[in-house]
């Protein structure tokens, strides 16, 4: 295939991980700042513990996306026979998936103690 079109793959799915990465570092700042800053009442507990599920749930479906998109693309490149794919072919893509969805677990369920403590 085009070293055009794989740089353009490559490319894409590196924004994608990166804004992934962004939006759930956002996110959990954001509910930080409303955790230790806020005073809040039962139902405002309630708003900000479903906007931490929902943006750790969003942000590990997206890291396992952009993790699977990188694994495509390294076995297309491992079959071009290039050095780029011979290497990120070695990547253990099934171990960066779990570690992602271990972070967003770990992430939301700390929230949701700091909400309800």
């Amino acid at each position: 295939m085009d070293a055009n079109v794989r740089a353009s793959d490559y490319r894409s799915t590196v924004i994608s991980f990166e804004s992934s990465a962004i939006t759930l570092t956002v996110g959990n700042i954001a509910s930080l700042v409303i955790i230790v800053f806020g005073d809040l009442t039962s139902q405002a507990q309630l708003a900000l513990a479903a906007f931490v599920v929902i943006n750790n749930l969003a942000g590990a479906v997206s890291f396992d996306s952009a993790i699977g998109g990188f694994s495509v693309l390294a076995k297309d490149l491992q079959n071009e026979n290039s050095n780029f794919g011979k290497e990120a072919g070695k990547a253990p893509f099934g171990f960066f998936r779990i570690f992602c969805l271990v972070i967003c677990i770990v992430a939301a369920v700390t929230q949701l103690l700091a909400i309800y403590a």
